[in-house]
């Protein structure tokens, strides 16, 4: 019989060792939570969530499922669906999830890639449920507060209903459930361009509508401002006049009769003097009473002028 060489019984038993070594052991990283499973059954004793090695039975007494603990992104693909006005839309999600109860999640489907997609049909469910709800002018608006506003209502209202049934069926947290990305079928783009140019000009004629009546109210109210000025004008102007005929009576009763005529030209003789203080151009009237200031002065009645020949020295001859 031939030997077998002692080097080579080094190497396999080495490999042995190593090979029971990996057997009956595993590693958790502080990246993944175990869930190790003892013929087909686990518990809570079964969930290693601490980085480190620990032992365990050879397959198949016992195995080992390991899952990754951080955080996680859901693609949920973009999918038609019906608003409740019966318009179609194109409404892409996404959710950002992380395994809480490793435990839930081991049991809840066979393997990793099953749970995911049960949740990622779940959340469909949710998201088609709360589009529904809504009308397309919630998602197609050129008023971008309107617009932001209603997608962060939806975002939370899909949220709100998702959540707590994840956890539970699954041990999932669900961190954040959000729209991705929302678009219109081809046909319907235009239908929606033309409502929307309608919802514009009906807009647009109201404002111009409440544009004429504030015009109109604002016309009336100038007018009447216009009018109780003219009045009041009018009225002070009326009693200007009046003061003005008073006091002119009363002077002009004051001056003899055959002086009035002479004493009015001189009225008006300072009236062209005020004018005129300043380099001006005066159009008159041919009729004006101050055109016939200047056309035609005052002549002193003859019997205000003294007899030039009473006056006169007396001559020799007429002696």
């Amino acid at each position: 019989m031939k030997k077998i060489p002692f080097a080579t019984l080094i190497v396999a038993a080495g490999l042995f060792v190593l090979f029971a070594i990996y057997a009956c052991s595993f590693q958790v990283r502080f990246s993944d939570v175990v869930v190790k499973v003892t013929l087909g059954k686990a518990d809570e004793s079964s969930v290693y969530d601490q980085p480190g090695w620990k032992f365990r039975w050879p397959w198949p007494i016992e195995t080992i499922t390991r899952y990754d603990r951080r955080l996680r992104t859901l693609d949920i693909p973009e999918l038609e669906i019906k608003t409740r006005d019966e318009k179609n839309v194109i409404v892409g999600a996404y959710a950002l999830w992380k395994i809480t109860n490793p435990l839930q999640f081991y049991k809840s489907a066979p393997n990793e890639l099953g749970a995911i997609e049960q949740i990622r049909a779940r959340l469909n469910q949710v998201r088609a449920a709360a589009v529904g709800r809504r009308e397309m002018i919630e998602f197609v608006n050129l008023n971008e507060a309107i617009l932001n506003a209603s997608y962060d209502a939806l975002e939370a209202e899909m949220l709100s209903e998702a959540k707590a049934g994840i956890a539970k069926d699954y041990g999932v947290d669900l961190v954040r459930f959000e729209l991705r990305r929302n678009s219109l079928p081809t046909e319907a783009t235009q239908a929606v361009f033309e409502q929307m140019r309608k919802e514009r000009e009906i807009k647009a004629t109201g404002y111009a509508q409440a544009g004429k009546s504030a015009a109109s109210t604002i016309e009336a109210k100038a007018k009447a401002n216009a009018d109780q000025i003219m009045s009041f004008a009018a009225r002070r102007a009326q009693e200007i006049a009046s003061a003005g005929v008073q006091a002119s009576t009363h002077i002009l009763a004051r001056i003899e009769d055959q002086d009035r005529e002479f004493f009015e030209w001189l009225r008006w003789l300072d009236a062209v003097k005020a004018a005129l203080q300043q380099r001006s151009t005066i159009f008159l009237d041919s009729n004006s009473p101050m055109f016939r200031v200047l056309n035609e002065p005052a002549v002193l009645r003859s019997e205000t002028i003294p007899d030039a020949a009473s006056e006169r020295e007396p001559n020799v001859d007429d002696e």
